[in-house]
C-alpha cells in the first residue's frame, strides 16, 4: 500500500529468513488468500492455502494482482489489476493511480473488471470489500466531491452498487479518509482518518475512526474518534462478533519496522497491544471464530512472510507462510476464512 496514505507492502530487501519455525493452518477448517511474488514469478499474483497445497488463483506474467478480500459467502474474491511495467519484483504493484478493481469467482475462474483505471474521473482506487450482504462495495478514492461542493482532490470513502455502478461518496468531512471496512452487520464503517485541527501532512496524528451507516442516506452518522495518540493508525478490521477491531500502529517514519497491531472496542475502551515485537506487522484480519488474527510480517533483513497470533492476548505468533529463500518469495494481505 502506499505510505502515504496506507502501509508500504512492497519492500525490497536482500537477505532471507531462514531460521523461522513454520506452523501449519488449520487444513481442515481455514483456508488463507493473500497475494504473493518471488525472484522467479516478478508479478504479484493471487493465491490461496489450505494447509497443504498452494494454488495460483489468477495467473497471468503480464500484470499484477493484489489486495485479495472474500465475499462473505465465500463465493469471490476482489482484488486490484496493475501491468507489469518493468523488471523489479514491486514493479507497479500497489499503485493505486493504475489499478483496476477486479472480481473472480473463488476457484479464480470468471475475472472481470469492475471499476477500471480513471472511471468517474477518479485519480486512485484502493482498499475494495464486500458489504456483508453482498450487495455494496466499499472503497477508497481519490478524488472530488463535487455534490458536497469540495472541488479539492482527496483521498475519500465511496459505496457503489455490487457491480462498481452508482458511486456514493459517504466521508463526512473534507479531510482524508482511508482504509475502511464495514461491520459484520453492515450498519457502521471503521475507518482512519484526520482529526478536524490536524491538517494532511501530519502522518502521525492519523486516528480510528467509526460511525454509523445510513443505507437509506448512503451517508455516515454519529463520527466518533477511538484512538488518540501520537502514532500512524491505518489497517483497521473488524472482528466477526463486532465486539473489536484490530488495527496496525507505527511512527509514521519508522515505516516499515517496527509496527504493532493493536486491538480495541469500538467504543475505544479495552486497548491491548497484542504483537510488539520490533518488526513489521500489518493488515490484521480475524479468523471466522475470532480466536487468531492473522497479519503479514516483515523483519529486518526479511521479506514478508504470513503469520497469525492468540487474538485475546498476542501470544503464540506462528508463520505460517515463510518469505524469503533463495527465490526471494513476499507473501503480503492474508484473508483467513472457514472452509
Amino acid at each position: 500500500m502506499k505510505k502515504v496514505l496506507f502501509f508500504a507492502l512492497f519492500v525490497l530487501v536482500l537477505v532471507s529468513c531462514e531460521t523461522e519455525t513454520i506452523a501449519p493452518i488449520d487444513g481442515n477448517n481455514l483456508m488463507i488468500f493473500y497475494d504473493k511474488s518471488s525472484a522467479q514469478q516478478v508479478v504479484y499474483q493471487v493465491y490461496a492455502y489450505d494447509g497443504l497445497t498452494e494454488t495460483n488463483l489468477t495467473n497471468d506474467s503480464l500484470n499484477n494482482y493484489w489486495w485479495p478480500r472474500i465475499s462473505h459467502d465465500h463465493t469471490r474474491f476482489l482484488c486490484y489489476r496493475t501491468p507489469k511495467l518493468g523488471p523489479l519484483q514491486s514493479d507497479n504493484a500497489g499503485n493505486y493511480a493504475n489499478a483496476d478493481l477486479m472480481v473472480f469467482n473463488i476457484d479464480g475462474s470468471n475475472p472481470k473488471v469492475l471499476i477500471p483505471k480513471g472511471k468517474y474521473g477518479w485519480q486512485s482506487q484502493g482498499v475494495a470489500k464486500f458489504s456483508p450482504d453482498g450487495h455494496k462495495l466499499l472503497m477508497a478514492a481519490l478524488c472530488t466531491d463535487t455534490l458536497r461542493g469540495y472541488l479539492n482532490v482527496q483521498w475519500r470513502m465511496v459505496v457503489t452498487d455490487i457491480n462498481g455502478d452508482n458511486p456514493h461518496i459517504i466521508s463526512p468531512r473534507n479531510t482524508v479518509y482511508a482504509d475502511p471496512a464495514w461491520s459484520p452487520d453492515g450498519n457502521r464503517v471503521v475507518y482512519v482518518s484526520l482529526p478536524d485541527d490536524k491538517p494532511n501532512g501530519q502522518n502521525d496524528e492519523f486516528e480510528i475512526f467509526v460511525a454509523d451507516y445510513n443505507e437509506n442516506t448512503q451517508k455516515l452518522e454519529n463520527e466518533t474518534r477511538i484512538t488518540s495518540d501520537d502514532l500512524y493508525c491505518f489497517d483497521p478490521c473488524w472482528s466477526h462478533n463486532g465486539q473489536f477491531i484490530a488495527y496496525t500502529t507505527c511512527k509514521f517514519l519508522n515505516t516499515p519496522f517496527n509496527s504493532e497491531i493493536i486491538r480495541i472496542r469500538p467504543d475505544g475502551t479495552d486497548r491491548t497491544v497484542l504483537i510488539d515485537d520490533n518488526l513489521s506487522n500489518a493488515v490484521p484480519y480475524w479468523t471466522e471464530d475470532d480466536s487468531r488474527v492473522f497479519f503479514h510480517t516483515l523483519g529486518i533483513g526479511t521479506s514478508y512472510s504470513i503469520a497469525s497470533c492468540d487474538a485475546v492476548n498476542g501470544g503464540d505468533k506462528k508463520i505460517h507462510l515463510l518469505g524469503g529463500g533463495g527465490n526471494m518469495v513476499y507473501y503480503t494481505s492474508p484473508q483467513p476464512i472457514g472452509k
